[in-house]
């Protein structure tokens, strides 16, 4: 039976999917930080999730294999007359998965599918969350006028669209397990530094897209 970390009320629908399974159960994973699910599957178990993305968010999903034995791989669906295959996560042992999911204009559910491929029983912690860029474009923004006041101005749409281009490529839709933090940080930033300069809109970008690095590495070991 599953349970949820610190008393999360969840609840589930039926949904007949031949993609996935048939008259299957989605468990509907609520959003709060640090909370997560745990279960212990047998081998070759499968259970269910499904996760509410906003527009204008990428989906996060963290799966951590806690008794470090077996193996758990990780694979997200979209739903929208058919059954479509967004990501998915297959790093063989006991490697923690973490993969994101495209950005898109509107709500949508992402449906998880988790299977332990491994020959013994195992316990995993499964996390799930969202970044929504434009919230972290808020805070970045107020923390460079603190000592940019004078450059502000050259914050604008232009330069916020550019970043969402240059980063998506790396950050959404894609398996980001056994891919250091602090490696894409740098990788990333320093391209920010060679499009925006070393100026206040070089350190807005960069604090920008380190906060966004961060909100998805939130769980991530």
């Amino acid at each position: 039976m599953k349970k949820l970390f610190v008393g999360i009320a969840a609840f589930s629908v039926c949904i007949t999917s031949p993609s996935i399974a048939n008259a299957q159960e989605f468990t509907e994973f609520k959003h709060q930080n640090n909370r997560y699910y745990h279960e212990t599957l047998n081998s070759q178990g499968v259970t269910y999730y499904k996760y509410k993305v906003p527009a204008y968010s990428f989906g996060v999903f963290t799966l951590k294999n806690h008794s470090r034995r077996a193996d758990f791989d990780i694979y997200i669906y979209n739903y929208s007359g058919g059954w479509k295959l967004l990501t998915k996560g297959e790093n063989t042992g006991v490697t923690t998965e973490l993969v994101t999911t495209p950005m898109v204009s509107q709500d949508r559910y992402a449906y998880i599918k988790i299977v332990n491929y491994g020959s013994q029983p195992s316990q995993y912690l499964f996390y799930a969350n969202h970044v929504t860029p434009v919230n972290n474009f808020a805070i970045a923004l107020a923390e460079t006028i603190i000592i940019c006041s004078l450059e502000r101005k050259n914050i604008n749409s232009e330069t916020s669209s550019r970043l969402v281009t240059g980063i998506s490529s790396i950050l959404q839709g894609n398996n980001l397990a056994g891919l250091s933090r602090d490696i894409l940080i740098n990788e990333i930033t320093s391209n920010m530094r060679k499009q925006f300069g070393y100026g206040c809109t070089g350190d807005f970008a960069v604090n920008w897209v380190v906060s966004i690095i961060k909100d998805v590495y939130r769980n991530y070991p």
